[in-house]
Formats: structure tokens, C-alpha cells, sequence
């Protein structure tokens, strides 16, 4: 579960942020919240509002790219490439001073009943701090560097041996996380850790594409594809089935074999997704099964929420965190508001952080009275005029949230809505 990120000196992000989701007067909100041994809850859900390019996406980004500091891609001899983050690295640029200044990123989160606490400092050529945190009752530090200086670890909370090698041999480069590079060696704590951030996922909407959001190698899995065509038959979207569309490779064109190459054609080439449904005869009696195409024949929506599908399901079962941009891009609202619910009702630890425009989820109130969200889950980003997003939790307004939360923020009481010239428009279109 994951107790708060902070980070600073990212994109757009000038000074620190930090997305806190411990949750305040934890008996009051058990239904919104998951209990923990540590005198607190964690929430179950929170949302990100704010005007378009004020910074939504790039604080989603920003724990995107923390994920590819500790579990860096693997490169094709399965090694992995510890200096993957400085592909992605983009300190903020519109300030002369944060071009010259570390960026900052750091997680609480708890694995198995247990509190830990890692973060790093680092610039475009290095890192140049490291640390890491447990908790069980108190806070220990279990290991921490700095740049030039040798690494300062305790033997009491990972194997000794493993780390005494890693740090004698000197395999600790200024590029690479010392977290990554004893996960690499399979120590167990590291290897926790790096499965816990392995895990928690950021993905879009609006990239259906991408190979975390569009599961086409979870359909190969009969188990797995089942899953997914009942949650998209939950939705009612009268589909039966799902295949892959294999295509033999004598049927691609000759240009694009060329442009593929023929080392990545060898095996079964898969090119899309079919969806079976019923067709009817002139008495709506079922008269036989018709496969659709996912991509041709599919709306827009479909096809994003099963991009969305797979994420979701795994989330929920295995009790991780799931980051979405975009969230509701293409998706009807009454979907929107009941995956949100699906994350209150379901018993694991699963966790859902999304960024929205939908102004309605503010004061919506599920069927047993309760709202969707309340104040201190939503936060809204706004960017000022020097460029600098500005990350703010709603619970800092003093407005009464009995009110209608929907019409506060759009009238722009809370902020993080666009300021748009109508004269500077009609002055526009005016002109010869």
C-alpha cells in the first residue's frame, strides 16, 4: 500500500509535492480507507483535478519515472539497464536555478504489515543519495549513500554477504540505484521492494496501445482471457467472447515484412483482437455467432476499457496500486463512478489514483448514500505563472464541502480550472 510520494524539480513540478493518502479520522472513514498497524489508514482511492497541461499527467509521470530508477527495463541479454532513467529524466526548465538543482523522489509504502521508506536524489548525469527506511515499530534505517562516499548499510535487515560483495567489487555505479543492484543479485528485501514498485502501475487511457494498458499476451491465457471477457460482459457490451487474430505470415504484405524484418516474423504473428457476438434471425431468435474486429469494428469506449481491463482486475486481485491517466477518456460516467467502486467493495489492498476532468464524480453519492469521494481524497494540480504546477490537496480550502463540490470547481473557488479570453476569441475571429 502506498502511504504518500513526494517528489520535486520533475517537468513541471518546481518545488516539493506530495501526494499524502493517509487517511484522517480513520473510524469515520473505514469504508474509504484500509486499516493498518500503524495507527492509521491508508486510502483506498484518490483523484486529481486541474485545467489541461497544469501538470495531471506529469505528477503521474513522475512516479513512472521513480519506478524506472529502481526496475529498470532488461536489455536482450536479460541484464538490466541501470542507467534507463536518464532517457527520461526532465528536471524543470522554465528556472535557471532548478537547471542546476538535484530532482527528489521519495515513497512510504508497506509490504506485508511492514513500513518502508526509500528515496533518492538525483541530477541528469547521477544519483547522488540513496536511502532506505523500515518501520515496524520505530524507524531504522537500513541503508544510505551519497555521492563519493562509501555506502553505509545495516546487516540486520538483508544478507550482509550479498551487499558486502556488491560494494567491495565497486558495482555500484553513480548511475545505478544500489535498491536495483541488489535486486539484481536476488536479495531478498531489495527483490521485495523492487517487486513492490514492479507492481504498482501507471498507465493511460489514452494509450490503448501501450503494453501495460492493452492486454493481447494476457489473452493467450485461457484463465486470464476469461476474466477479462466477464468483466467486459459486465459492462454489457454484448460481447461472448474474445480471440487473438493470428495472421500467417504469407499474408503480410511484402512492404511491411521489409519494414519488420524477417527475424521478428518467425512464429505466430498476431495482428489484433476478434469479439464474437450473437446474431439474430427476423424473430430475434439466435441464428448464429458473427467475430467482430476489437480495433475496426469495436466503439472507441470499448476498445478503451478493455485496454483499461486487464490493470483493473489484477489490481483489485492482487491488491496493488494502480495509477490512470486520462481516466475516464472515452468511457461513460455510470462505468467511470463504478470501477472507482469496485476498489471500496473488493477485500484486498488494491489502490486507485486517477486523474479526471469529469466535474460530476464530485458530488456523486453511491446507491447507499455515500459520496464517491470525500474532500481529502481529491487533490487539484494548478500552474502558476511562472510555469510551476502546483500540487493541493481540496481538504486546505476551508469551503464548506456540504456544498456542491461540482459547482465550487468550476466556478474555480478551488482553482485548477482554465482561465480562457472570450474577447481575445471573438477579437479572433472578427479579424479580416
Amino acid at each position: 500500500m502506498l502511504l504518500q510520494f513526494s517528489f520535486s524539480n520533475y517537468k513541471s513540478f518546481k518545488d516539493e509535492s506530495i501526494l499524502n493518502l493517509i487517511a484522517p479520522n480513520t473510524a469515520k472513514y473505514d469504508y474509504y480507507s484500509h486499516k493498518t498497524n500503524f495507527n492509521n489508514a491508508v486510502l483506498k482511492t484518490a483523484t486529481v483535478y486541474g485545467a489541461n497541461a497544469s501538470g495531471k499527467t506529469k505528477l503521474f509521470e513522475a512516479f513512472d519515472f521513480m519506478k524506472s530508477v529502481v526496475c529498470p527495463p532488461r536489455g536482450k541479454d536479460k541484464i538490466p539497464v541501470l542507467d534507463y532513467w536518464q532517457t527520461k529524466y526532465n528536471a524543470f526548465r522554465l528556472n535557471t536555478y532548478s537547471l542546476e538543482k538535484n530532482s527528489f523522489f521519495e515513497a512510504v509504502f508497506i509490504i506485508d504489515d511492514v513500513q518502508y521508506r526509500y528515496g533518492f536524489e538525483l541530477n541528469h548525469k547521477e544519483i547522488v543519495a540513496e536511502w532506505l527506511y523500515v518501520k515496524t515499530k520505530r524507524e531504522i534505517n537500513v541503508f544510505s549513500r551519497e555521492l563519493n562516499t562509501k555506502i553505509s548499510y545495516k546487516d540486520k535487515h538483508f544478507n550482509a554477504k550479498v551487499a558486502d560483495n556488491i560494494v567491495s567489487a565497486d558495482m555500484v555505479s553513480s548511475t545505478a540505484s544500489f535498491l536495483a543492484v541488489l535486486s539484481t543479485f536476488n536479495e531478498p528485501l531489495a527483490t521485495k521492494i523492487v517487486d513492490w514498485f514492479r507492481d504498482s502501475k501507471v498507465i493511460s487511457a489514452n494509450d490503448i496501445r501501450s503494453s501495460l494498458t492493452y492486454p493481447i499476451p494476457v489473452l493467450a491465457d485461457s484463465n486470464r482471457k476469461d476474466k477479462i471477457v466477464n468483466f467486459m460482459k459486465a459492462f454489457d457490451f454484448n460481447i461472448e467472447d474474445m480471440n487473438l487474430h493470428e495472421l500467417p505470415v504469407s499474408e503480410i504484405p511484402e512492404k511491411i515484412r521489409e519494414m519488420i524484418g524477417e527475424d521478428n516474423l518467425k512464429g505466430t504473428v498476431i495482428d489484433g483482437i476478434n469479439t464474437l457476438h450473437k446474431q439474430y434471425n427476423e424473430l430475434y431468435e439466435k441464428a448464429k455467432e458473427v467475430w467482430f474486429s476489437m480495433e475496426k469494428d469495436e466503439s472507441y469506449g470499448t476498445n478503451r476499457l478493455f485496454a483499461l481491463s486487464w490493470a483493473i482486475i489484477s489490481s483489485l486481485k492482487n491488491g496493488t496500486v494502480l495509477f490512470i491517466d486520462e481516466f475516464d477518456s472515452g468511457i461513460h460516467p455510470s462505468i467511470a463512478r463504478l470501477i472507482v467502486e469496485l476498489y471500496y467493495r473488493c477485500n484486498s489492498n488494491a489502490q486507485l489514483v486517477i486523474n479526471t476532468q469529469n466535474a460530476s464524480m464530485l458530488n456523486y453519492e453511491t446507491k447507499d448514500g455515500k459520496k464517491l469521494f470525500q474532500k481529502h481524497q481529491i487533490y487539484l494540480v494548478d500552474k502558476n505563472r511562472y510555469g510551476e504546477s502546483i500540487l493541493t490537496p481540496l481538504s486546505d480550502f476551508s469551503n464548506d464541502m456540504r456544498s456542491n463540490m461540482e459547482k465550487l470547481y468550476l466556478e474555480g473557488d478551488f482553482g485548477g480550472v482554465p482561465y480562457i479570453s472570450l474577447e481575445r476569441l471573438l477579437e479572433l475571429i472578427k479579424q479580416d
